[in-house]
């Protein structure tokens, strides 16, 4: 639609396009025309058109303004007087024509003029409550809302409810002239974020590491992340909160010197000075306990419109989190790492965010008043797995066995938390464990065994209760080369020792410190890796152990391994009375030989 100097322009101020069809022709009277707007969007908006101005249709122009059903007038030139040196009009009277008020506003060329204009039409107590509300279509006009409206001024609002889950995310108003009919498009252009952990490896040879929504790592291993949005459309906003929302698992400790913000190939610069003032081009990161952070950017909008920055540019967050010691072993929960956006989605209101100590972050609410209206993106989640072994150590009879020391190896180990000792403690009342002979327990109750069985135990009444120490975390040293490192520790009382923190690769475990008078256990050689994984779950398989390691077991989401050490025997020794008697023996029986030779010489002799 041409911009008139004897009439308003027409104006946009959100997220719709307004494209009029427009039935010009020499009438000079007042007639009926549809307004369609067409939304694809599949969730129900509330469109309002309230009338402003009313005129004489002459050669496709409107002459003659009138004031319409939907505007207060002195509300409306009271606040375009306070606005005029922005808007660049003149002082209106109180009692100012719609004549007059409508050639005062026809100066308004600068869009960003418009958009103000628009907004002010929206302000409290301008618009009465007479409006006339667009019909949603069925079936196959299930897009398209109308309405019939007469020639003139009209600002159609989007009224619908905002709740972020199945309402509307953005609303919009546009001043339109309605002289025949008109169709407007809608342009939702929603801001989006998608987050991805930055893999170690180039899979397509792109000379760009891959991105993907769920890894593997070991404890103390760093973990990159890359969050993505865009510049969204900014249009008819007077501020424009830009957060991004970060939540960490407590697995997860996020790295605070590791951060980048880019706004294409610019980097911004982090504010670290209090943010009571909104610096342009910069943002800071707020941390809310040890699993939450935000970043906000500062002064988003004027950055944006002074450096032309286009709409749809990308914006990229990175920073590294470290997987630590309270990492989590599900198989399905993993250590998940989400984030979100938080947007300005309401181009009618004014915007001030919290004055006085962070600007750029919407109000929230307080009591019984509402906080400033924002949309929020879906959150998008990214996970890290990890896994552990544990080692059941038993005697030849399938008894807890206590007394051994266990290396494991692997050259994807970083730290391991480890679990072993438990203090027992008698307790007939409560108590699961029994004490064997050889100092170690088992839940066994000895009533349901042979008495043969039963001699193992050192007490066929006494019970006692098992009190876990805190497992430690252990760095894994060098074990050989520059690349294979090790943890070792001991079982327990009853003969268990878990390693947690795992990643996938190859592993040796080693039985380095063996119980007095059992033989040492063979070397187990295995490896752990993953058949599946997503953000959802990881399925962890093993291999290469000769089937010395239990499949993964998915209600204490671990790896065991049951080792056997048997009974050694003592042989004779050099030096000792089984060798001389061997001697001995042997003597003999070389002396009867000869013996025996020279007796049949002899014999032979005489027979000669």
């Amino acid at each position: 639609m041409k911009t008139n100097k004897k009439a308003l322009a027409m104006l946009t101020a959100g997220l719709l396009v307004a494209t009029p069809v427009i039935s010009t022709g020499l009438t000079v009277f007042a007639a009926d025309h549809t307004l369609t707007i067409t939304d694809t969007e599949n969730v129900a908006h509330t469109y309002n058109a309230y009338q402003i101005m009313t005129g004489t249709l002459n050669e496709g122009k409107l002459t003659e303004l009138q004031w319409g059903t939907g505007v207060t007038p002195a509300a409306l030139i009271s606040e375009l007087n306070t606005n005029k040196d922005t808007l660049g009009i003149n002082t209106l009277a109180t009692d100012a024509s719609a004549q007059t008020v409508g050639e005062e506003l026809a100066k308004i060329e600068d869009a960003s003029k418009k958009e103000l204009l628009a907004k002010i039409f929206n302000e409290s107590g301008i618009l009465t409550s007479t409006k006339t509300e667009l019909t949603k279509g069925t079936g196959d006009n299930a897009s398209k809302y109308t309405a019939t409206l007469t020639d003139g001024w009209y600002l159609v609002i989007d009224s619908s409810t905002l709740d972020n889950t199945n309402g509307p995310k953005v609303r919009s108003a546009n001043l339109l002239q309605i002289v025949g009919n008109t169709s407007i498009d809608t342009k939702h252009s929603l801001p989006t974020l998608t987050k991805k952990i930055i893999d170690k490896v180039d899979s397509d040879n792109d000379g760009k590491l891959d991105r993907i929504d769920a890894n593997t790592a070991a404890i103390d291993d760093t973990v990159s992340y890359e969050i993505k949005t865009q510049v969204p459309d900014v249009t008819g906003y007077n501020k424009y909160f830009f957060v991004v929302e970060d939540t960490l698992s407590a697995g997860l400790t996020y790295n605070a010197t590791s951060i980048s913000v880019k706004i294409g190939s610019t980097e911004l610069t982090k504010d670290t000075d209090g943010h009571t003032d909104s610096e342009k081009g910069k943002y800071y990161v707020e941390t809310e306990g040890t699993t939450k952070i935000k970043v906000v950017f500062e002064d988003f909008l004027t950055y944006v419109k002074e450096n032309s920055i286009n709409q749809d540019t990308d914006i990229t967050i990175t920073y590294t989190a470290t997987l630590n010691n309270q990492a989590n072993t599900s198989p399905s929960e993993g250590n998940p790492n989400k984030a979100k956006l938080i947007y300005s989605n309401d181009p009618n209101v004014t915007y001030t965010g919290t004055p006085g100590t962070t600007p750029d972050e919407p109000k929230p609410p307080v009591g019984e008043t509402p906080g400033e209206v924002v949309g929020e993106t879906p959150e998008d989640i990214v996970k890290t797995y990890t896994t552990a072994i544990k080692i059941k150590k038993v005697d030849q009879d399938g008894q807890p066995l206590k007394g051994a020391t266990f290396k494991l190896t692997g050259s994807n180990l970083n730290e391991v938390l480890i679990a072993s000792g438990a203090t027992f403690t008698v307790d007939n009342t409560n108590g699961t464990y029994w004490k064997l002979k050889n100092n170690s327990y088992t839940t066994t109750d000895p009533a349901t065994l042979s008495s043969e069985m039963q001699e193992l135990y050192d007490s066929k009444t006494t019970k006692y209760t098992k009190t876990p120490t805190a497992a430690t975390a252990q760095e894994a040293t060098l074990s050989g080369t520059d690349t294979v490192v090790s943890v070792s520790a001991t079982v327990d009382d009853s003969g268990i020792l878990t390693f947690t923190g795992l990643n996938v690769g190859n592993y040796v475990l080693e039985e380095i410190g063996v119980p007095a008078n059992y033989n040492k256990a063979d070397n187990i050689s295995f490896t752990i890796g993953t058949s599946a994984i997503d953000e959802n779950s990881v399925t962890w398989t093993k291999s290469n152990d000769n089937n010395k390691v239990g499949s993964f077991d998915t209600t204490d989401n671990l790896f065991p391994v049951t080792i056997e050490n048997r009974m050694g025997s003592t042989l004779p020794t050099t030096g000792g009375i089984g060798t001389k008697l061997f001697y001995i023996i042997g003597s003999m029986l070389v002396a009867g030989s000869i013996v025996l030779l020279v007796t049949k010489k002899r014999m032979g002799a005489k027979e000669d």
